[in-house]
Protein backbone atom coordinates (compact mmCIF):
# COMPACT_ATOMS: atom_id res chain seq x y z
CA UNK A 1 0.00 0.00 0.00
CA UNK A 2 1.43 3.30 -0.98
CA UNK A 3 0.82 6.23 1.72
CA UNK A 4 0.12 9.44 0.88
CA UNK A 5 2.08 12.33 2.37
CA UNK A 6 1.66 16.27 2.08
CA UNK A 7 4.53 18.51 2.25
CA UNK A 8 4.31 22.06 3.24
CA UNK A 9 8.09 23.26 2.42
CA UNK A 10 8.15 26.71 0.44
CA UNK A 11 11.95 25.83 -0.80
CA UNK A 12 11.12 24.02 -4.06
CA UNK A 13 14.34 22.39 -4.39
CA UNK A 14 14.42 20.78 -0.67
CA UNK A 15 10.48 20.11 -1.29
CA UNK A 16 11.80 18.09 -5.03
CA UNK A 17 14.43 16.12 -3.26
CA UNK A 18 12.65 15.22 -0.37
CA UNK A 19 9.84 13.94 -2.52
CA UNK A 20 11.88 11.67 -4.80
CA UNK A 21 13.68 10.16 -2.27
CA UNK A 22 10.55 9.03 -0.49
CA UNK A 23 9.28 8.38 -3.50
CA UNK A 24 11.70 5.46 -3.87
CA UNK A 25 10.36 4.40 -0.66
CA UNK A 26 6.73 3.93 -2.29
CA UNK A 27 5.64 6.97 -0.88
CA UNK A 28 3.16 9.46 -2.84
CA UNK A 29 4.05 12.72 -1.68
CA UNK A 30 2.01 15.78 -2.95
CA UNK A 31 3.99 19.18 -2.77
CA UNK A 32 1.73 22.09 -1.14
CA UNK A 33 1.29 24.96 -4.18
CA UNK A 34 -0.93 27.24 -2.49
CA UNK A 35 0.27 28.38 1.14
CA UNK A 36 -3.39 30.39 1.28
CA UNK A 37 -5.28 27.46 1.45
CA UNK A 38 -3.52 24.64 3.10
CA UNK A 39 -6.80 23.71 5.11
CA UNK A 40 -8.25 23.21 1.72
CA UNK A 41 -5.64 21.18 -0.28
CA UNK A 42 -5.54 19.11 2.94
CA UNK A 43 -9.04 17.97 2.50
CA UNK A 44 -8.89 17.71 -0.89
CA UNK A 45 -5.71 15.04 -0.94
CA UNK A 46 -6.41 13.24 2.30
CA UNK A 47 -2.82 12.24 3.11
CA UNK A 48 -1.53 9.78 5.69
CA UNK A 49 1.32 11.58 7.05
CA UNK A 50 2.35 15.89 6.62
CA UNK A 51 5.23 17.21 6.56
CA UNK A 52 5.41 20.92 7.40
CA UNK A 53 8.25 23.63 7.51
CA UNK A 54 7.20 26.25 10.10
CA UNK A 55 8.82 29.29 7.71
CA UNK A 56 6.19 29.32 5.08
CA UNK A 57 4.61 32.28 3.40
CA UNK A 58 1.44 34.26 5.01
CA UNK A 59 1.05 32.30 7.85
CA UNK A 60 3.27 30.02 10.21
CA UNK A 61 3.40 26.06 10.79
CA UNK A 62 2.27 26.88 14.19
CA UNK A 63 -0.75 28.45 12.87
CA UNK A 64 -1.32 25.85 10.02
CA UNK A 65 -0.58 23.14 13.00
CA UNK A 66 -3.05 24.65 15.08
CA UNK A 67 -6.01 24.90 12.15
CA UNK A 68 -5.00 21.21 11.13
CA UNK A 69 -5.85 19.89 14.43
CA UNK A 70 -9.36 21.06 14.61
CA UNK A 71 -10.72 18.56 12.11
CA UNK A 72 -8.04 15.76 12.08
CA UNK A 73 -5.77 14.20 13.35
CA UNK A 74 -3.14 13.18 10.94
CA UNK A 75 0.55 12.91 12.05
CA UNK A 76 2.10 16.26 11.77
CA UNK A 77 5.78 16.51 11.36
CA UNK A 78 7.62 19.61 11.28
CA UNK A 79 10.96 19.82 9.49
CA UNK A 80 12.46 23.14 10.08
CA UNK A 81 15.74 25.17 10.36
CA UNK A 82 14.74 26.30 13.61
CA UNK A 83 16.86 24.53 15.74
CA UNK A 84 15.72 25.88 19.32
CA UNK A 85 14.47 23.86 21.74
CA UNK A 86 11.48 26.41 22.16
CA UNK A 87 10.43 26.14 18.30
CA UNK A 88 10.38 22.50 18.95
CA UNK A 89 8.21 22.73 22.12
CA UNK A 90 5.94 24.97 20.82
CA UNK A 91 5.67 22.88 17.71
CA UNK A 92 4.57 19.80 19.53
CA UNK A 93 2.35 22.05 21.52
CA UNK A 94 0.73 23.48 18.54
CA UNK A 95 0.04 19.67 17.48
CA UNK A 96 2.72 18.17 16.23
CA UNK A 97 3.59 14.79 16.08
CA UNK A 98 7.63 14.96 15.37
CA UNK A 99 10.30 17.28 14.47
CA UNK A 100 13.48 16.96 12.67
CA UNK A 101 15.81 20.16 11.93
CA UNK A 102 17.62 21.00 8.63
CA UNK A 103 20.05 20.12 7.49
CA UNK A 104 19.20 16.38 8.26
CA UNK A 105 19.91 13.36 6.97
CA UNK A 106 17.85 11.56 4.14
CA UNK A 107 17.82 8.08 6.41
CA UNK A 108 16.69 9.97 9.59
CA UNK A 109 13.58 11.36 7.58
CA UNK A 110 12.66 8.12 6.11
CA UNK A 111 12.73 6.00 9.78
CA UNK A 112 10.66 9.05 11.40
CA UNK A 113 8.38 8.66 8.33
CA UNK A 114 8.31 5.36 8.46
CA UNK A 115 7.58 5.20 12.48
CA UNK A 116 4.59 7.70 12.18
CA UNK A 117 3.02 5.71 9.76
CA UNK A 118 3.95 2.14 11.78
CA UNK A 119 2.50 3.96 14.61
CA UNK A 120 -0.67 5.36 12.85
CA UNK A 121 -1.32 2.75 10.36
CA UNK A 122 0.79 -0.20 10.53
CA UNK A 123 1.47 -2.92 13.08
CA UNK A 124 1.09 -0.48 16.40
CA UNK A 125 -1.68 1.21 15.26
CA UNK A 126 -4.38 1.88 17.80
CA UNK A 127 -7.21 -0.45 16.13
CA UNK A 128 -10.28 1.75 17.52
CA UNK A 129 -9.37 4.37 15.17
CA UNK A 130 -11.66 2.48 12.49
CA UNK A 131 -15.48 2.14 13.53
CA UNK A 132 -16.97 -0.34 11.68
CA UNK A 133 -20.64 -1.37 11.19
CA UNK A 134 -21.82 -3.80 8.04
CA UNK A 135 -20.28 -2.41 5.31
CA UNK A 136 -19.03 1.20 6.48
CA UNK A 137 -16.27 2.00 8.22
CA UNK A 138 -15.62 5.54 9.76
CA UNK A 139 -11.72 6.64 10.28
CA UNK A 140 -11.49 8.71 13.00
CA UNK A 141 -7.99 9.98 12.18
CA UNK A 142 -8.82 11.71 8.80
CA UNK A 143 -13.07 11.95 9.85
CA UNK A 144 -13.54 9.83 6.68
CA UNK A 145 -16.38 7.22 6.24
Amino acid sequence: MSYKIFMIEDDAQLAQLVASYLAKYDYDVMICEDFKEIDVAIKETQPDLILMDINIPFYDGFYWCQEIRKTTFIPIMFMSARSEESDQVRAMMSGGDDYITKPFSYDLLLAKVNSQIRRNYGDYANNHSIIKCGDCSFNQLRFTL
